[in-house]
């Protein structure tokens, strides 16, 4: 009878002091390893849609996609038929890990984790941020475009980092 009064009274402590199980943190301390990784979607919405894919691994290989194929938002594409099937561009560079540790902490901490709101009302013209991530064995995905300002402007200086826009050629 002690125990299970003892054992009420710890779950009532806990529920009224916030107690939230370590896997539910969406702030955590990142760990190195070369199975984190990040991919950052920016596309910019307009007459012509322009995709830009950062993808940042754990152990520091950045690979940069942009065009306006479908390819570069999603590598398992199979409209093949799509008139900008090859209109794409891919970067690879590297980076020391401990600078994608650094990259990973900076956005666990800016609320990367954090459940975002769902955007009001379709989808305006101009530029939106989308996400997947792995990190710690935490995943998230963002299927809405990503409605916190703060978080947005460090994806974008992420982005910035390591996209270098190149010259459309005319066919």
């Amino acid at each position: 009878m002690k125990a299970a009064l003892l054992c009420l009274a710890a779950l009532c402590l806990c529920a009224l002091t916030g107690c939230q199980h370590p896997m539910e943190n969406p702030y955590f301390q990142v760990k190195a390893s070369g199975l984190n990784w990040l991919e950052i979607r920016k596309y910019t919405i307009g007459e012509q849609t322009r995709r830009v894919r950062v993808r940042i691994d754990g152990n520091g290989v950045i690979t940069v996609r942009d065009g306006t194929s479908p390819l570069v938002g999603n590598p398992f594409a199979y409209d093949v038929n799509n008139s900008n099937w090859g209109d794409i561009r891919e970067t690879r560079l590297n980076i020391p890990p401990e600078e994608a540790l650094f990259l990973f902490q900076s956005l666990v901490d800016n609320g990367l984790f954090v459940k975002q709101k769902k955007p009001e009302g379709e989808l305006a013209k101009g530029t939106h941020y989308f996400f997947s991530a792995n990190i710690q064995n935490k995943t998230a995905s963002s299927i809405d475009p990503i409605t916190d300002p703060e978080l947005a402007e460090r994806l974008d200086m992420v982005v910035r980092m390591f996209y270098r826009p190149t010259p459309v050629r005319n066919r």
